[in-house]
């Protein structure tokens, strides 16, 4: 189980918006502009030094349907640029595209296609990985698999615009031996937990990553970039850095049963409940082809296509994405 999540790319992107505001959540953020350096990207001291420069307030409008309500507002701040929204705001060619990522140095920008044809998606490189304190937001990317019956597995991606609470968290390493990725995480969860674990793949991961961690009050599972590996990430993708939400389920866009009860939230700093609807799953997404050898007791399906015929083979191409729904064109005035 361990090795196949080391072989696969899970997918995602977040383009976030939203439609009504709430009260601020219960529960911390990470400090904005902490460092004193911004390696060229734009620092925003007051909402109207942002409302001045058009192209970043229709960036942060069009990503969290809103402009910044605390400053100063730093854009190095953000890991995750959204393709489309930075094209939309005219910001193509502001800074160099780095073509490889193993060659990033920090506040570079870089190309960071995980969603299936998002392939303008970006990233700005941070020189380090630290663990998301208990009940802190995070934002994050996630790709709705039907095999995620148990626990939602996410990337951790300032800047996607969906936001999510870590809860009580605990944090695991990702060796450099893909044979023992997520081993710490699966004794520590297997110890002690009364649920019934299936031997069959994957729905033995949603049983130890969902069920057993819910039955130890555990809320997420944070796992660190590969250890000893530079520029920093996780199964050779750069800045990335994957996350368990112990209790969601990442076969629903929204990570819960009715979309309308989703604890994820959109706009800055996580300021409106995320409006988003549990789409339909492709009969052909699915988080690979097919199960890795020497696998072969697969349940459920990786695609509904394999149900009924085991020649057949999923794609990520067409699985959708978590996201919430934003006014991305109100006014910035």
């Amino acid at each position: 189980m361990s090795l196949v999540r080391a072989l696969v790319v899970v997918a995602w992107a977040g383009l976030a918006v939203v439609a009504a505001a709430h009260a601020q959540p219960p529960g911390g953020f990470a400090p904005q502009c902490s460092g004193s350096v911004d390696y060229g990207w734009p620092r925003f001291e007051s909402r109207a030094e942002l409302v001045k420069d058009e192209r970043w307030a229709t960036y942060y409008q069009r990503v969290y349907g809103e402009l910044p309500t605390a400053y100063p507002v730093c854009v190095y701040d953000l890991e995750h640029i959204n393709g489309s929204a930075f094209a939309a705001a005219n910001l193509t060619g502001v800074r160099p595209v780095v073509a490889d990522p193993t060659t990033v140095k920090p506040g570079d920008l870089y190309r960071q296609p995980i969603l299936p044809g998002a392939y303008d998606d970006l990233a700005i490189y941070h020189p380090r990985w630290t663990p998301i304190p208990n009940h802190t937001w995070v934002e994050v990317m996630h790709t709705v698999f039907r095999t995620e019956l148990t626990g939602m597995w996410v990337w951790t991606a300032t800047g996607s615009g969906v936001w999510a609470n870590v809860g009580r968290t605990y944090v695991f390493p990702t060796p450099v031996d893909v044979r023992q990725t997520h081993a710490e995480a699966i004794a520590f969860l297997r110890e002690g937990c009364s649920v019934s674990i299936s031997n069959k793949w994957p729905q033995q991961e949603s049983d130890i990553f969902g069920l057993c961690a819910r039955e130890k009050g555990i809320d997420s599972i944070q796992f660190e970039p590969t250890t000893g590996v530079e520029p920093w990430g996780t199964f050779n993708l750069v800045g990335l850095t994957e996350m368990v939400l112990a209790n969601l389920d990442g076969d629903k866009t929204s990570g819960v049963a009715n979309a309308s009860d989703t604890p994820l939230r959109s706009g800055w700093r996580a300021s409106k409940q995320c409006v988003c609807t549990n789409e339909p799953i492709a009969d052909t997404c699915g988080l690979m082809a097919k199960p890795p050898f020497p696998i072969v007791a697969e349940e459920p399906r990786l695609c509904e296509i394999r149900e009924k015929n085991l020649t057949k083979k999923c794609t990520q191409a067409t699985c959708r994405p978590t996201f919430c729904k934003v006014n991305s064109t109100a006014s910035l005035i």
